[in-house]
């Protein structure tokens, strides 16, 4: 049985996710997040899914 969540980690989590994504779209390569968390690469792309990033920066780009 699955241990329950704290709710302060959730949020915190989703924060975590937030601003990855951010620095993803922004341009920062996911080695470089990735390093900055003290995880590996693929950890950052489990986080925040490639399609996420394109969807995001494509909405960015219209923007502009």
């Amino acid at each position: 049985m699955a241990k329950p969540v704290d709710p302060v980690v959730k949020e915190l989590d989703a924060v975590k996710r937030l601003l990855v994504l951010q620095l993803l779209t922004s341009g920062v390569q996911a080695n470089v997040v990735a390093a900055a968390l003290g995880v590996g690469k693929s950890s950052v792309s489990k986080l925040v899914p490639a399609r996420k990033v394109k969807k995001k920066a494509k909405k960015k780009a219209k923007k502009k």
